[in-house]
C-alpha cells in the first residue's frame, strides 16, 4: 500500500514537468512514510511513497526495476496470490532477488504484458514502463479499491494516487462544472470526472496504454452478472463460507500486524470472526459517538467479547470534532462530503497506533442487498395499487413533520417521503434520486451553471432485476463513495485497509446467485445472515441496517457561526468565485439560524468542504 506518481513526456516540453516531481511526491508522502524515491528514465519519470507491508527490506523499494534496467514499476496495493504467480514464473526460468509482490508483478507484466493483469487477485493501481520500447501501461483494480488519476495534454501524461499531487504541476486547474453538479447531488464526484476539468480518474477495471502511437484506454474487466448459479440455496451457503474464508485468509498475509474494523454490524462481524479463527491475537477497533441515536458501539463490544478479540473503542464527541475538523478537511484531495469520512479518518488514526493493516466489511451491502433502499426498491416492485395509495396518503399526512436523520420520527418521515415519491419514477431515475443526498431543487438554486444529472451516465442497464440494481451500486456507489472514503481516510494515516468481500472470485460468485438468495421477505443480506447464523450472536444476525453516519447537525452547532460568517461565505468571496447564488446561501444561513435546517445539513456540509478545498487548491479561474 503506497502512493504512486508518474510522468510520461511526449516531447521536450513535457519533460519540463519533471522539475515539479519532488514537490508533487511530498504531497502523497502520508500514503507511504517508509520511503520516497523518484527516478527519471529518458522521457518517463516514476516516483513512489512506500508503506512497507510485504518484504520490508529496502531492496523492495520502488520505483522497482528488473536487472536489465529496461522495465520499471511504481505500484500501489497488494497482490494476494503473488506466491502462486511467482512459482509459475520460476518454473518458466525467471529468477527473483526479493520476496516482494512488487517484483512478481513486474516480472508478470514483463512476460505477459496487459494479459497478465487477469491473473492478479488483489487490489492495485500501477504504472509499468518499458524503457526499451518507450511504452507505458497503467491500470486500476477491478472494483476501484485503489485510485489512479491522470492528466493528459499534447505534451504529457501525469499519473498519481491523489489529485493534490497532480495539482503541483503546471496544468490547467479550471473547475469542471458538470462535476460540480454531481458533487452537489451525490456529495462526491463519480469517475471518470474529477473537480478539475482536465484531470480524470481511471475507471475500475480500466487500463491506459501510452506509446509512440498515442494514448488509449481499455476496459480489461467489466463487473457484470456473467453466470447463473445452478445449485440449491444450501449449496450456495456452503460455497459462500468457503470463498469468504479463503478471501480472509489471503488478506491476513503481511509482514506487519493486521487488525480488523468492527462496527458491530453483520458485515464487519463476519469478517472479524473469520479473521479471529485464523489469527488468535487479532485486535479489533470500533468507533462510537456522544449522541445516543448514532451510537452503536455497544454492539461492537458485544461482538468483540463473543470472538475474544482485543478490542479498542474510540468515542467521538463535539470537542474532538472541533479539534480535528481543519486537519480532516485539509486531508481531502478533492471535495468529498460523505460526512462519515470524518469518523473513518479518526478511526484510522487510532487504529494505526496499533496495526499497519486493517480488514473491513466494505462491499457486503452492495453485493448482498444490505441497504434500506434495496428493500424499498423490492417493496415498490411488489406493491399493489392499493398499497401504493396507502403509502402516498401516509406520506401526505406526515409531510408537515421535519425530515431529519438525527431522530427516529424525522428519519422515519424522511424515508417515507422518498419512498412515496419513488412510485412515480422510472427504475433508473428512482435509483439516481435515492443515491442523491442533495435534492435537485436545492442544487439548481445553489449553482450558477446548472447541468442535468443524467441517469444514463451512471446506470449501464435498465435495472430489470434486483441483481441489476445491486450491480449498479457495485459499479457506481461502491468505488466512488465507499471505497474512495476508506482509501483517502486510511491512507491519510498510512493505514492499509483490505476488503475481503471484494475478492473478485467471491464477487463473481455472489453476482451469479438468484436475487431471492440475497433479499427476500423483508430480509436483507439473507444468505450472509443464514450462512453465519449459528456462529454469531442473535442480536448481530437480527440487526437491521443502520447507515454509518455522524451526528453532524449536533456537532456543527458550536462551530457553524464561525464557519458561515467566515470570508469564504461572504458576499464578496461568493461573487468573485462565480459558482454559487449568494441569495440561496443567505436562505440556507437563515434556515440554520431558525433551527429548521433539516436535511439541508448535508448541503451545508458539502459547502463547508468545498469552500475549504477551493481556497487551498483551486487557481480560482
Amino acid at each position: 500500500m503506497c502512493g504512486i506518481l508518474g510522468i510520461w513526456a511526449k516531447n521536450k516540453k513535457g519533460e519540463a514537468h519533471f522539475s515539479a516531481l519532488p514537490k508533487a511526491l511530498s504531497k502523497i508522502q502520508h500514503r507511504g512514510p517508509d520511503n520516497q524515491t523518484s527516478k527519471i528514465y529518458s522521457n518517463c519519470a516514476l516516483a513512489h511513497a512506500r508503506l512497507s507491508i510485504i518484504d520490508l527490506n529496502a531492496e523492495s523499494n520502488q520505483p522497482f526495476e528488473d536487472e536489465s534496467g529496461n522495465y520499471s514499476l511504481t505500484f500501489n496495493g497488494e497482490i494476494y496470490n503473488y506466491l502462486e504467480i511467482r512459482k509459475n514464473l520460476e518454473n518458466s526460468g525467471i529468477k527473483f532477488r526479493t520476496n516482494s509482490d512488487t517484483e512478481v508483478l513486474l516480472q508478470l507484466l514483463k512476460q505477459k504484458g496487459e494479459k497478465g493483469i487477469q491473473e492478479l487477485n488483489g487490489f492495485f493501481s500501477f504504472v509499468f514502463h518499458d524503457v526499451k520500447n518507450n511504452s507505458l501501461l497503467a491500470a486500476r483494480d477491478r472494483f476501484g479499491i485503489k485510485p489512479l488519476l491522470y492528466y493528459q495534454d499534447e505534451d504529457v501524461v501525469i499519473f498519481s494516487s491523489e489529485l493534490n499531487a497532480i495539482g503541483e504541476f503546471n496544468i490547467n486547474k479550471s473547475i469542471d462544472k458538470i462535476a460540480l453538479n454531481e458533487y452537489f447531488s451525490f456529495t462526491y464526484i463519480p469517475a471518470s470526472r474529477t473537480v478539475f476539468s482536465e484531470v480524470k480518474k481511471l475507471m475500475p477495471g480500466q487500463l491506459l496504454k501510452a506509446n509512440s502511437n498515442g494514448v488509449e484506454l481499455y476496459q480489461y474487466y467489466q463487473n457484470s452478472e456473467k453466470l447463473k448459479f445452478e445449485g440449491t440455496y444450501s449449496d450456495a451457503k456452503n460455497e459462500l463460507q468457503v470463498k469468504l474464508n479463503q478471501s480472509v485468509s489471503r488478506r491476513l498475509i503481511a509482514d506487519v500486524e493486521v487488525g480488523s474494523f468492527l462496527s458491530g454490524g453483520l458485515d464487519s462481524s463476519v469478517i472479524a470472526m473469520l479473521a479471529k479463527a485464523q489469527k488468535n491475537d487479532l485486535r479489533t477497533f470500533s468507533i462510537g459517538f456522544d449522541h445516543e441515536f448514532f451510537n452503536e458501539s455497544n454492539y461492537a463490544e458485544q461482538m468483540a467479547k463473543h470472538i475474544g478479540s482485543k478490542h479498542e473503542k474510540i468515542l467521538l464527541g463535539k470537542q474532538e470534532f472541533k479539534n480535528s475538523l481543519n486537519v480532516f478537511l485539509d486531508s481531502l484531495d478533492e471535495p468529498f462530503a460523505d460526512s462519515s469520512a470524518f469518523a473513518v479518518f479518526l478511526l484510522s488514526k487510532r487504529t494505526k497506533q496499533h496495526v499497519s493493516v486493517s480488514l473491513s466489511g466494505d462491499g457486503a451491502d452492495e453485493l448482498f442487498g444490505g441497504y434500506q433502499k434495496h428493500l424499498a426498491e423490492l417493496r415498490i416492485r411488489e406493491a399493489s395499487g392499493i398499497k401504493q395509495n396507502q403509502i402516498k396518503f401516509a406520506s401526505k399526512l406526515l409531510s408537515p413533520i421535519k425530515s431529519s436523520r438525527a431522530n427516529k420520527l424525522g428519519n422515519f418521515n424522511r424515508k417515507l417521503q422518498k419512498f412515496s415519491k419513488g412510485f412515480s419514477l422510472s427504475k433508473v431515475d428512482r435509483y439516481i434520486q435515492w443515491c442523491q443526498w442533495i435534492p435537485d431543487e436545492d442544487r439548481t438554486k445553489l449553482l450558477k451553471e446548472v447541468h442535468q444529472i443524467k441517469s444514463a451516465l451512471y446506470v449501464k442497464n435498465e435495472l430489470i432485476s434486483m441483481n441489476d440494481y445491486l450491480l449498479a451500486d457495485q459499479n457506481f456507489v461502491l468505488p466512488n463513495d465507499m471505497l474512495k472514503k476508506v482509501d483517502a481516510m486510511s491512507m491519510a494515516h498510512a493505514l492499509e485497509v483490505r476488503v475481503p468481500f471484494l475478492d473478485h472470485e467471491l464477487v463473481e460468485f455472489v453476482n451469479s446467485l438468484h436475487p431471492d438468495f440475497k433479499i427476500k421477505d423483508k430480509i436483507t443480506k439473507r444468505i450472509l445472515r443464514d450462512t453465519f447464523a449459528k456462529e454469531l450472536p442473535k442480536e448481530i444476525i437480527d440487526r437491521s441496517k443502520r447507515g454509518f453516519e455522524i451526528p453532524l447537525e449536533h456537532w456543527l452547532k458550536d462551530e457553524i457561526d464561525l464557519i458561515l460568517n467566515s470570508e469564504t461565505f461572504s458576499s464578496n468571496f461568493i461573487q468573485q468565485q462565480g459558482l454559487f447564488d449568494f441569495n440561496f446561501i443567505k436562505e440556507i444561513i437563515w434556515d440554520w439560524n431558525k433551527g429548521r435546517i433539516g436535511e439541508r445539513i448535508y448541503l451545508v456540509w458539502a459547502l463547508i468542504v468545498f469552500q475549504n478545498w477551493f481556497t487551498k487548491n483551486s487557481n480560482h479561474d
